[in-house]
């Protein structure tokens, strides 16, 4: 543990050390090749990282146009099928008599209603701040 300690140590002075020299002393150690790889390598790897942060977006994006959206109670039975169509995770959650569409899911579409009319209507909150 103490090595790697040392090694750090060790590491961090010749950083600052290099960060301190002017452009001639740093050309006195390397080459204008040696500079140019560098400069590539960076640009290569920014690059690489822009990707990646690209995909994640993407990969967001796709995840969050699956969510179900909040909607009036009107038309809260089609909204329900559509969310359930849409989403497997929210069709996952919903109770076993939802899913089945058995009769306790008549007696809990009211309530299953009113709560996609709150979520809507907490949803158009969040809009106009």
């Amino acid at each position: 543990m103490e090595d790697k300690k040392n090694l750090d140590r060790l590491h961090d002075v010749v950083i600052e050390e290099f960060l301190a020299m002017s452009p001639e002393e740093v050309m006195e150690f390397t080459t204008q090749e040696d500079l140019d790889s560098v400069k590539s390598n960076l640009e290569d790897a920014i690059a690489q990282v822009g990707r990646a942060r690209l995909a994640r977006a993407k990969a967001a994006a796709a995840t969050d146009a699956r969510r179900p959206r909040p909607v009036g109670s009107t038309g809260g039975g089609d909204a329900l099928r559509a969310a359930r169509a849409n989403d497997a995770d929210f069709d996952k959650k919903l109770t076993l008599a939802a899913r089945k569409g058995g009769a306790s899911y008549e007696a809990d579409r009211v309530g299953i209603e009113e709560d996609l009319d709150e979520l809507r209507r907490w949803h158009e909150d969040e809009d106009s701040v």
